[in-house]
Formats: C-alpha cells, sequence, structure tokens
C-alpha cells in the first residue's frame, strides 16, 4: 500500500515537472531572427535547403525515436533530445567564427547544415514523447481524465515561455544576431535539468514494446482502423505544413512592410521579437482555453476553424503587404494553439501505451516531410540563387495559399458529414 502511494506521487510529481518542461521547451529565442540570420549570409535557395535539410532530418530520426521511447522509455529519450538540442545551438551561435561562407556547398553551409540535423533530433527525441510521458505520468496515478485540461495548461505555458523567449531574443538580436542562440543554448540546459527531476511513468513491462521497429510500424498503422485516427493523422500532418508556412515567412514580410513604409530596416530584429512575443502572449490564451472551444463546438468543428484561420492569414500575407496584415499576423500561431489540446485529447487516450510514442512521432514525421517537400518545392518555382526579397517570396506563398484552400476543402466536408451524423443520432 505504502509503495502504490509513493508510486503515486511519484508519478504527480513528474505529470507536475512536465509543465515547468513546457516553458522550457517553446523557449527558442532565436525565432525572431532565424530567417534574417541564415539571409545575412547565404541566398534565399540556400536558405529555404538549410530549413528543408533540416526537416528532412527530423523525418529520418522522428519514428526511430518514437519506437526507442516505447522500448526503452520516455525521460531516457527526452534527455537525449536535450542534449542535441544544446549542442545545436551552441553551433548556430559560433559558426560564424569557425567557417566561412555564402553560398550552398561552403564550409559554413555545412556547419549549419550539421548544427540543424542535430536540433532536428533534439525536436525528434522530444516529439510525441512528451505527450505520451505526460499521459503515462497522469495514468500510472489514476488521473488521466485531467489529461486535456493538463494539456489546455501546458499549451498556454509552451506559448508563454516562447513569447518571452521571442520578446528577449528579438531585443539581444540588435546588438549580436548570434546572441539568441546562446540564450537558446541556456533554455536547453534547462530542458536537460528539468527531465533529469522526473521519474519514468512506465515502468512496467507489459508497457514497453518488445517489437522490432518494422513491427511497430505495424501496430501504428492498425490504428488507423478506427476511421478517427486516419482522419485525425491527415489533419495533423496537413496542419503542420500549413502552421510553418507564416512561420517560414513572417520575418521576410514584416522587414518589407517596414521598407515599404520607410522605416528603419535595421529596427526588423526588435520589431519582430515583439510581433513573436505579442503573437505567442495571444496564442498562450487561446490555447487555455482550446478544451472549452472544443467542448462548444465539437472536435472537428474547432480542428476546422484552426485551418480556416491559418488559411486566411496566408491569403492575406500573399496578397497585401500592409501594417493591417503585419498586424492580423500577430495571430498566425492561434490555430496551432487552437487545434493541438484538442488534437492530443482525441489520439492519445485511443492509441495504446505500448505504441503511443512511435505513433504520436510517425504523425509528425508525416507532417515534416510534408513541409520538408514543400520547401523544396517551393525553392523551384523562383530562380536559383535569388535574393530573399520580396516578389520572389510572394510567388511561394501564393502557391502556399492555394494548396491551403484545397486542405479546407477537405477538411471541410469531413465537419459536414460529423454534422449529419449528429444530427442523424439525435433524431
Amino acid at each position: 500500500m505504502v509503495h502504490g502511494v509513493m508510486a503515486d506521487q511519484t508519478a504527480r510529481r513528474t505529470a507536475n515537472l512536465y509543465q515547468w518542461y513546457a516553458t522550457f521547451a517553446e523557449a527558442s529565442f532565436w525565432v525572431p531572427v532565424f530567417f534574417l540570420y541564415l539571409a545575412a549570409y547565404f541566398p534565399l535557395d540556400a536558405v529555404l535547403l538549410l530549413e528543408a535539410f533540416y526537416f528532412f532530418g527530423v523525418v529520418i530520426i522522428e519514428v526511430p525515436s518514437g519506437w526507442l521511447s516505447d522500448r526503452l522509455g520516455r525521460r531516457p529519450t527526452m534527455l537525449i533530445g536535450g542534449v542535441l538540442m544544446a549542442v545545436s545551438h551552441a553551433l548556430m551561435f559560433s559558426g560564424p567564427w569557425l567557417a566561412s561562407g555564402g553560398s550552398v556547398g561552403s564550409g559554413l553551409f555545412y556547419l549549419f547544415a550539421g548544427a540543424l540535423l542535430l536540433r532536428a533530433g533534439g525536436m525528434a527525441f522530444r516529439s510525441g514523447t512528451d505527450t505520451a510521458l505526460h499521459y503515462d505520468a497522469l495514468l500510472a496515478c489514476g488521473a488521466e481524465s485531467e489529461f486535456a485540461d493538463r494539456e489546455a495548461r501546458a499549451a498556454r505555458r509552451r506559448f508563454y515561455g516562447a513569447a518571452i523567449a521571442a520578446l528577449v531574443g528579438g531585443l539581444v538580436a540588435l546588438i549580436d544576431l548570434r546572441a539568441p542562440y546562446l540564450l537558446s543554448f541556456g533554455a536547453a540546459i534547462g530542458i536537460i535539468i528539468v527531465v533529469w527531476r522526473m521519474q519514468e511513468p512506465s515502468t512496467h513491462a507489459e508497457d514497453r514494446s518488445q517489437a522490432n521497429l518494422l513491427r511497430q510500424l505495424g501496430a501504428c498503422f492498425s490504428q488507423w482502423r478506427q476511421g478517427l485516427l486516419l482522419l485525425l493523422f491527415v489533419y495533423a500532418a496537413m496542419m503542420i505544413v500549413l502552421n510553418h508556412i507564416p512561420y517560414e515567412y513572417f520575418q521576410p514580410y514584416i522587414e518589407t512592410v517596414l521598407g515599404a513604409d520607410g522605416k528603419a530596416v535595421a529596427a526588423t530584429p526588435a520589431i519582430a521579437g515583439v510581433h513573436v512575443a505579442v503573437t505567442f502572449w495571444i496564442a498562450g490564451w487561446v490555447g487555455a482555453r482550446s478544451i472549452r472551444f472544443r467542448d462548444r463546438i465539437g472536435l472537428w468543428g474547432v480542428l476546422l476553424a484552426a485551418m480556416l484561420l491559418q488559411t486566411a492569414l496566408i491569403g492575406l500575407m500573399w496578397m497585401w503587404v500592409s501594417i493591417p496584415v503585419m498586424i492580423l499576423l500577430l495571430l498566425r500561431s492561434c490555430p496551432r494553439a487552437l487545434m493541438t489540446p484538442p488534437l492530443n485529447a482525441a489520439i492519445t487516450g485511443a492509441v495504446p501505451t505500448r505504441v503511443r510514442a512511435t505513433y504520436l512521432s510517425m504523425q509528425s514525421l508525416a507532417g515534416r516531410l510534408s513541409f520538408s517537400g514543400t520547401l523544396v518545392l517551393l525553392t523551384l518555382a523562383v530562380p536559383l540563387a535569388s535574393k530573399a526579397e520580396w516578389p520572389s517570396i510572394q510567388i511561394q506563398i501564393g502557391l502556399a495559399a492555394l494548396a491551403a484552400i484545397g486542405c479546407c476543402i477537405l477538411i471541410g466536408s469531413v465537419w459536414a458529414i460529423d454534422q449529419l451524423r449528429r444530427r442523424g443520432e439525435q433524431c
């Protein structure tokens, strides 16, 4: 009895520490300036190729990391992710001192590519595993019914942590564009410390996978016998792509707006930092209330609303370069905040513990692979070695807007069918 009480307390402590982990997890001080940082050394095609390389790195590491989590445990997998992230930020900070660059194939290009590959590993080893750890910890202390509300609170902390990091990162970038990466290194150390204090929640042998990677993938694919999980999988992959389009291009958009209005472009890092901070602060407010929205308009209603909002923002970026649109872009993280807790709540409890991290990683892989391919295709839409200037970027955003409309039509159809089904059940 005493052992059981202690185990419950340990699991509850791990679940509480997850809220602190969420605060550090998104504290990426480089977010307001990453595009400007890379564009300071490389032309547009090299910048997008580096970003595509990062997402490709996530692709090749994502599923093996999820399988490792299901086989060896959540905590050691997340510790590996934290270490990889710390090394990545250290290389991004020191890269310009270690190598020279200016084009694809230069020493600095390969150094940054290596750093981004390490960041991809850091993201992959945490992606899916952290959500699985949160659910497993609550399950271990009999509090799994709290998962949805706790995920909403964790989403708020993620966005608030990201908001503070963006504000500080934008300001220190006025001194040196490399400085945000040094602060991000510190945040990665914070992740390592918090995860080190956690305890592994899935300690029973029956909770661990004994299957090899191929069998584990087969078990994940078998989950699609539940039609809802397959539809949610497709939706998640599409939204990873759509959510990253404004994220990828908002920095040059702000720079173009400031230039068009005769403002000091040199202030772009600080303005971008403030812009990102407010963006994440709004998203934190939305994320904390996402489960309430789901309860009010239904799962597919909230998922469709998130997609429609992101599509509208991409379309506005494409059609107008203006301060009002720049202000509206403060909402660009709201779709992710709105969709993530309801999506995690719908998926996590429906997937068995033995395959949970692998399944979530496979879902993330599908979205990141899609976005990596999207970036490569977008580089083909403009001449090679084009500078990161608005006419080239506008073409790419326009193609993304058209694709987003197609996604909305598909998910709108799913929502309409779900509404008809609900009305049929009521009758």
